[in-house]
C-alpha cells in the first residue's frame, strides 16, 4: 500500500471517527451529574492553551517537547481533566474520562516517541510550535459553538 497512502487513509479514518464522536456528543442526552466548580471554566481557558501546545509536535523535532514521554497524549490528558472539571453531565464525564483513561494507559505502556538522543534543535522550532498551539487554540475557542454546542467567550 505504501506509507503515505497508508497515512492518508489512516489520516481520514481517524478524521471520520472525531466527527462520529462529535455527532455523538452533540445529540446525546444528557443528565447532570454534578455542579461545576465555581472557577472551573475560568481555569480551563487558562489551562486549555498549554494543552492545545502539548497536541501540536507530536514527535517534532523540538527542544521542550522532546523531554515528555509523548507529548500528544500529554496534551489530550490535560484537555480531558479541563473538560471533566468544567462539565458535570454525564455525556461528558464518560466521553472526556475515557481519553483520559486511555492516554494514561498508552502513556504507561507505549514506549518513548520523541527523541532521546539529546539533540539540540533551533529554539525557532520550539516558538513555531507554540505560536502555531497558540493559532489553533484561537480557532477551536472561535468554533466551540459550532463544534461542541458550547458558546466560550461572549
Amino acid at each position: 500500500m505504501g506509507e503515505n497512502l497508508y497515512s492518508g487513509l489512516f489520516s481520514l479514518l481517524a478524521l471520520f471517527g472525531l466527527i462520529v464522536i462529535i455527532y455523538g456528543f452533540r445529540t446525546a442526552y444528557t443528565d447532570p451529574l454534578w455542579s461545576p466548580l465555581p472557577y472551573s471554566r475560568e481555569l480551563a481557558l487558562v489551562l486549555m492553551p498549554i494543552a492545545v501546545i502539548f497536541l501540536m509536535p507530536g514527535s517534532g523535532k523540538t527542544n521542550y517537547f522532546q523531554n515528555f514521554k509523548h507529548p500528544m497524549f500529554m496534551g489530550i490528558l490535560i484537555w480531558a481533566f479541563v473538560h471533566l472539571l468544567a462539565n458535570g453531565d454525564l455525556r461528558s464525564t464518560i466521553l472526556f474520562s475515557s481519553f483520559a483513561l486511555y492516554c494514561i494507559v498508552d502513556m504507561l505502556f507505549t514506549k518513548k516517541i520523541t527523541n532521546t538522543s539529546n539533540a539540540t534543535y533551533p529554539m525557532s522550532n520550539d516558538i513555531i510550535f507554540i505560536g502555531l498551539g497558540l493559532k489553533v487554540y484561537t480557532l477551536i475557542v472561535y468554533f466551540h459553538q459550532y463544534i461542541a454546542g458550547v458558546k466560550i467567550l461572549f
